[in-house]
């Protein structure tokens, strides 16, 4: 028996999961619309047919006016460096790839599903394409959401990663991700451009004048993929302040219709996050699904309601499980938060992105997938609802 390469595991992996065909599998080629291995995370996600939520479903299923094709969101991951490295990849590479590959559901999981496509039907694909459907909403002028954190480790930059992501793969526009964090911030690496220039470099040059052009807003950041655009990670002394800031946000919003920025933890502690609540038309509170987590929620919706300054700037709470033990279930306390009457959305465990380096959502288990993009679809709708301070 003739050894099975890396590429091959993933692939026989993905296609358990209904990611490919078996023709794909046996010619070893890239998804149809994906991008080739080793192309940036979010590449070949482009494409979608407006008006028909995702361009396409899960292989197998077929719906009315939409051309059958893969996942949108099922592209390879990307790799840290040439494929076929071999030797010269080094232990850190290869501990980031094997991560990055790493499915979200289980391989009995994937595999009793694929077995029981064969003798009956699944909606799934419909569910996924209705729960996207919001996330393609036309925008005419640019919507800017601000991802913010109850604390510490609640999962707040994977959760703007997703966002991003999600936008960029069911839209045709432009999308923009800047990281807000102080320094050390991860959200250009979950989207697999780890070098991405700080948005204080771009912020920097727009102040002193605005970009003439998308092309020249495009060369003061890096791209995700054709309609991705991130500013990433920055560094401690270097902040070029709520000016600059601005300006900077202009530009962006006049050539990229949604702008995710992922900011700190914690609202009112940090001068920049303060702009970017100030100048977004909708708050993402990111907290965990534990006890804490949920008083955070009520918390700072209650300090929400009575800050007047906040009136124009939606909030939208997520809360997350980043424990697959942990002992509260995210769906149950959001109904819990729900019927108070908080908006609260959950976003359950996933083992793919707990990895913490970049993603491939193709990878995630389907029902995070579908959390994900009721997630995004709702985050818009809630932005296009308000106007801002």
């Amino acid at each position: 028996m003739e050894p099975i390469s890396r590429r091959d595991s993933i692939a026989r992996e993905q296609a358990a999961a209904g990611h490919l065909t078996a023709g794909q599998l046996t010619a070893g080629q890239p998804l149809p619309g994906s991008a080739p291995l080793g192309a940036p995370s979010g590449a070949g996600l482009q494409g979608a047919l407006p008006g028909a939520g995702l361009q396409s479903a899960l292989p197998g299923a077929s719906l009315p006016g939409v051309a059958q094709a893969a996942d949108p969101w099922s592209s390879p991951a990307p790799t840290a460096g040439p494929e076929g490295a071999g030797p010269f990849e080094s232990e850190a590479e290869r501990r980031r790839r094997r991560l990055r590959s790493r499915p979200g559901e289980p391989w009995l999981v994937r595999t009793a599903r694929a077995a029981k496509g064969l003798v009956s039907s699944d909606d799934y694909p419909q569910r996924l394409v209705a729960a996207t459907a919001g996330a393609q909403a036309a925008v005419s002028t640019g919507r800017r959401i601000a991802v913010i954190g109850s604390r510490g480790g609640a999962g707040k930059t994977t959760t703007a990663a997703l966002l991003a992501s999600l936008y960029a793969a069911a839209r045709q526009d432009t999308i923009a991700a800047v990281d807000l964090a102080p320094a050390g911030g991860t959200l250009a690496l979950r989207l697999g451009v780890p070098d991405a220039p700080a948005i204080d470099a771009a912020a920097a040059v727009l102040q002193q004048e605005p970009a003439a052009g998308a092309d020249e807003l495009r060369r003061l950041l890096a791209a995700a993929g054709a309609n991705l655009w991130v500013a990433g990670e920055r560094t401690l002394g270097g902040h070029a302040g709520s000016a600059a800031l601005s300006a900077a946000g202009q530009s962006i919003s006049r050539y990229c219709p949604v702008a995710v920025y992922d900011c700190t933890t914690g609202p009112g502690e940090n001068p920049d996050t303060n702009w970017a609540i100030g100048a977004a038309q909708l708050a993402v509170l990111v907290a965990p699904a534990s006890v804490a987590g949920v008083q955070d929620v009520r918390r700072t919706a209650a300090a929400w309601a009575a800050t007047p300054a906040l009136a124009g700037t939606g909030l939208l709470a997520v809360l997350t499980q980043t424990d697959a033990q942990a002992p509260l279930d995210p769906m149950s306390e959001a109904k819990a938060l729900a019927g108070d009457g908080l908006t609260v959305l959950p976003l359950g465990y996933d083992r793919h992105l707990s990895s913490g380096v970049e993603f491939n959502p193709g990878l995630m288990s389907r029902a995070v997938r579908l959390q994900a993009a009721e997630l995004a679809s709702t985050a818009l709708a809630l932005a296009m609802e308000h106007t801002g301070q």
